[in-house]
């Protein structure tokens, strides 16, 4: 990449050279015929020649190495942003620091009610008795209670799973590598100038680099411990995520046919989409921007205090 950019710099200055060298000789020997000016302006004439060709070879060799540099580059920031798209968000459905809390004290004092502290255990039966408690009618206690713990084990068996796939999700981030767009970016000011570097730089490499570092130093870094450590806790690492995947999402609530829905999207990805085309249309091609329509990536319902989705 370089190499052509130095190739028409170069062929520029040789042409603009010989070019003034031809001009003063040819000059000098009309007005002062004389042979050896006329042997320095024809050899000037030709060296101008040939350096003018390599030089309108060159102009279009740019032109194409440019545009491939451009194009590998907005490839490899699109997969980088793809990687990020993988990642879903960790939706409970129910207050988080209620299932946090009894998975917390489920490791510490053991399953069901009799175990030596049950607060956490009182507030979940409490919860799913009050969602549920249309269907207790003509019931008896120990049914009910038979029923309620199933339904807290089933819900706490579904985190773990949700859990269990969120944590794999971050965990590939440590596969990704951002080697190929650096030594991309190393060439790229050759092509475009400064200014255009600096605002590549800005829109698309910092933001995908400062994101990456984020997620892998608040929640990768915990992932991997998690699923390296046999005995690793569930409710710390539930915790975790929860508390930091917001920089990734953004969460649009609304009322519609008396349900309460969730939208969740994925708006950095959004935001970094929107720059890639940006760069695509105004950088790349010279061309009309396309509009991209931003969806939800995941829609939850919650009706009657109870969560479907």
């Amino acid at each position: 990449m370089k190499t052509k950019c130095r190739t028409l710099y170069i062929s520029i200055i040789i042409s603009i050279v010989f070019f003034v060298i031809f001009s003063i000789f040819f000059f000098l020997n009309k007005y002062n015929g004389n042979s050896i000016f006329e042997y320095i302006y024809n050899i000037s004439l030709g060296l101008f020649c040939s350096s003018f060709v390599v030089f309108l070879i060159s102009i279009a060799e740019y032109r194409v190495a440019k545009v491939q540099l451009l194009e590998k580059i907005w490839n490899e920031s699109r997969t980088l942003n793809h990687a990020l798209y993988d990642i879903k968000p960790l939706y409970i459905g129910i207050d988080n620091g209620l299932i946090i809390n009894y998975i917390n004290e489920t490791i510490f004092y053991g399953p069901g009610k009799y175990r030596r502290k049950h607060d956490a255990y009182d507030k979940m039966y409490k919860y799913f008795y009050v969602t549920n408690k249309e269907k207790f009618k003509n019931k008896s206690k120990k049914e009910i209670s038979k029923y309620i713990y199933s339904l807290i084990d089933d819900e706490i068996k579904s985190v773990l799973e949700k859990l269990e796939k969120s944590v794999d999700q971050y965990i590939h981030l440590n596969n990704i590598s951002f080697n190929e767009l650096n030594n991309l970016l190393g060439d790229v000011q050759f092509f475009t100038g400064k200014k255009e570097s600096l605002k590549l730089y800005n829109n698309i490499y910092e933001p995908l680099r400062n994101m990456y570092n984020k997620l892998k130093s608040t929640i990768v870094y915990y992932c991997k411990c998690f699923k390296d450590n046999e005995n690793g806790r569930p409710d710390i690492m539930l915790k975790i995520i929860l508390k930091n995947q917001d920089v990734l999402f953004k969460v649009v609530e609304f009322d519609k046919d008396n349900c309460s829905f969730i939208d969740y999207y994925a708006s950095f990805y959004d935001n970094m989409e929107d720059s890639l085309e940006e760069f695509r249309a105004k950088t790349i091609y010279n061309c009309k921007e396309e509009k991209i329509e931003h969806m939800p990536i995941l829609t939850f319902c919650e009706s009657k205090n109870k969560t479907t989705h």
